[in-house]
């Protein structure tokens, strides 16, 4: 029987906020029931609040040591701590998550790791973490992420999510094409997907070769930012 949920009080939120884990040692049992209005959970407490990648990633550490369900609770908006980690650019943190992920048991329901389900697993917008952080040009995130699940196929569904996304983010996932599984419909994957907003370009993979490289005619489009040119994915 699931337990009743309970608030967090201003004092717990605040112990989180300021990466202190001592109050939370009195809820071991029952931290997957501390939330916020927005079903927030104390990690989506402690990673929002982080404006700068923290030193340490000694709080996340602990409290998954104490909870692990935390890896993969949602808040209302359907979103996962490893979301929050993308969102605010937090590499280090985004590490320790899917650590901490390979060290749970295979899910024998879905036929993946912890760490692979937790990787793939969309928000309410059907964004996975990696739409996340390509989104928000988080590129140390993009490099962790793309790397966690080299063999994860982006179905078209999510390909559409990622709209607007840099040119660096985009060489990025490129330049790893030659470790990505081409195990989509025709070999394909969201790689093979990318073109130029607004330009006329192909993408052109050696996958023998592990090589990237755009070919074709580029035209950049004048209502573009010549210092932020984007990418879509279709």
């Amino acid at each position: 029987m699931d337990l009743p949920e309970q608030s967090v009080d201003p004092a717990l939120y605040k112990a989180a906020v300021q990466s202190k884990i001592d109050p939370y040692k009195f809820y071991q049992t029952s931290l997957n029931q501390l939330l916020t209005p927005n079903k927030n959970i104390i990690l989506h407490v402690y990673l929002e609040n982080q404006r700068t990648e923290p030193e340490s990633t000694d709080f996340v550490d602990r409290i998954l040591e104490m909870c692990p369900p935390l890896l993969l609770q949602r808040n209302m908006k359907g979103e996962i701590p490893l979301h929050f980690a993308a969102s605010y650019d937090l590499p280090k943190v985004a590490g320790v998550l899917i650590d901490r992920a390979k060290a749970l048991p295979f899910d024998l329901e879905i036929g993946l790791t912890k760490a692979k389900k937790m990787l793939r697993m969309t928000n309410e917008e059907k964004d996975t973490a990696l739409h996340v952080a390509a989104q928000n040009f988080h590129s140390s995130v993009v490099i962790i992420l793309t790397e966690a699940d080299l063999n994860f196929y982006i179905p078209p569904i999510l390909m559409e999510k990622l709209h607007f996304v840099s040119e660096e983010v985009i060489d990025i996932i490129l330049k790893k094409c030659k470790l990505m599984d081409y195990s989509g419909p025709n070999g394909r994957t969201a790689l093979h997907a990318a073109v130029m907003h607004n330009y006329q370009a192909a993408v052109a993979t050696d996958c023998a070769g592990g090589r990237a490289s755009t070919s074709g005619t580029v035209k950049r489009s004048s209502s573009l930012s010549s210092s932020a040119p984007k990418l879509l994915f279709n």
